[in-house]
């Protein structure tokens, strides 16, 4: 299971948890993947689920001006890049009949779906908090841009690596999509402190069609000292131990 899609299933089992249905072997799943990915399920989701159950019981009525507010965010949207659209004045939510408890079950209702939202990774909302924070914060940030190379040309973007903090992100675009089961793509971090002839593995990733830029998290199975360049290669499923770099995808350096 590739990165993108332990973050989906941490966070599909972590709602399940939520939401008190998972199974016996579902839950060892998720405990599986919290110590592989050094995570715990996000308590706010239990408190959001037991927040619905308690609304949806609700019989007080909810004051007018903040019911008001509630409606009008269900019928808002967000856009790819943080945009936000807003939908007419005249959403099918406002065609729900509007209930003594229906107030409270939709403020439940959209802080789930928020906090759903806020932990799909992979490109998510999440992801991009830690990335800009990691831009912040980070004294000795490293920002290269890559350049796509051979048949892979239109490949761009760019690296933010610390060694501080030992942490990285790549902002890529222009990647083709790839099929997991016949190839990945894989990141390798060129260290002369380390070994200048055999780069460090940063991690095998995958590309969809979910989006123009895609956010990947660096994960370097080495400490990186002082980094000199970041290749990107095309690899077997699962990556490689040492890659020959017969594919090159792109490149960025200093």
């Amino acid at each position: 299971m590739n990165p993108d899609s332990q973050e989906d299933r941490f966070a599909e089992l972590s709602a399940g948890l939520a939401l008190g249905d998972l199974d016996a072997a579902e839950t060892r799943e998720l405990e599986e993947l919290c110590e592989k990915l050094g995570r715990t399920p996000d308590g706010s989701l239990m408190m959001t689920a037991a927040a619905l159950d308690v609304a949806l019981g609700e019989s007080e009525e909810m004051p007018p001006e903040l019911a008001d507010r509630l409606w009008d965010l269900a019928g808002e949207k967000e856009a790819p890049g943080g945009a936000t659209i807003v939908e007419p004045a005249v959403s099918p939510w406002h065609r729900i009949v509007r209930h003594p408890a229906s107030g409270w079950a939709i403020a439940a209702v959209l802080v789930l779906l928020l906090a759903l939202q806020g932990m799909r990774g992979g490109n998510g909302s999440a992801q991009r908090l830690t990335a800009d924070r990691l831009v912040a914060e980070s004294s000795d940030l490293l920002r290269l841009g890559f350049s796509g190379l051979g048949e892979f040309e239109a490949a761009g973007g760019e690296v933010l690596w610390s060694d501080d903090r030992q942490q990285g992100f790549m902002r890529l675009t222009g990647i083709p999509v790839n099929d997991p089961t016949v190839a990945q793509y894989q990141l390798w971090i060129v260290d002369p402190q380390r070994d200048a002839d055999s780069p460090v593995d940063g991690g095998v990733f995958d590309i969809d069609a979910r989006s123009h830029e895609v956010l990947i998290p660096i994960d370097a199975k080495l400490p990186i000292n002082e980094p000199k360049a970041f290749v990107i290669t095309l690899e077997q499923p699962g990556g490689v131990v040492k890659s020959k770099q017969e594919t090159v995808v792109a490149l960025a350096k200093l």
